[in-house]
């Protein structure tokens, strides 16, 4: 029987006063169409099994596509420096206290312990005498003085990247294969 006489014997089924509703004569014939996954998807039938949905899905390929990404600037962070400092030892001659020559090399020690520049007759007179003569005389003292100066320095903690191509995943390969979802 063809579906138009399926349908015509539905029709005068319903208007005869048919125990079956029009409706569900309908949903029968959609039943009894084959499952084929292109053109008939829903309501059909496949290896006597029922299906609300059956649909083909072909096989895909993975496929990319290129991208442009922006340059990504550096990070970066300042580390200050402080100055290094050092003491440095020189060898300099004991200087004259006594105000009249005073800045010259002493070559007499008074017994008042004042240093004069000279060594002859005279010295020290009025400050007790000579207690000892034969300088100059040297001592070691410390200079301060810069080894390193202040200076900043600039850590990238993570570098640029140029604007750049970058090929990606498109389109994920997959297989084909059936959805199927089965009638209740």
């Amino acid at each position: 029987m063809s579906k138009a006489g399926i349908i015509s014997g539905i029709l005068i089924a319903t208007t005869l006063g048919g125990t079956m509703a029009y409706g569900a004569i309908r949903n029968e014939i959609e039943w009894q169409r084959e499952c084929d996954g292109f053109e008939v998807v829903a309501n059909c039938t496949k290896d006597g099994t029922r299906f609300s949905k059956y649909l083909y899905h072909p096989e895909v390929e993975q496929t990319y596509k290129e991208v442009w990404v922006a340059e990504v600037p550096a990070k970066t962070h300042v580390v200050h420096h402080d100055a290094v400092y050092k003491q440095v030892p020189y060898t300099t001659c004991i200087k004259t206290t006594i105000s009249y020559k005073g800045g010259t090399c002493a070559r007499s020690r008074c017994r008042d312990g004042e240093y004069s520049g000279s060594s002859g007759r005279g010295t020290c007179s009025y400050h007790g005498g000579v207690w000892y003569s034969g300088g100059p005389w040297y001592h070691t003292e410390y200079k301060t003085e810069l080894a390193t100066p202040a200076w900043d320095e600039t850590v990238v903690d993570v570098p640029a990247v140029p604007a750049h191509k970058e090929k990606v995943i498109d389109t994920y390969a997959r297989e084909a294969y059936y959805e199927k979802i089965i009638a209740k």
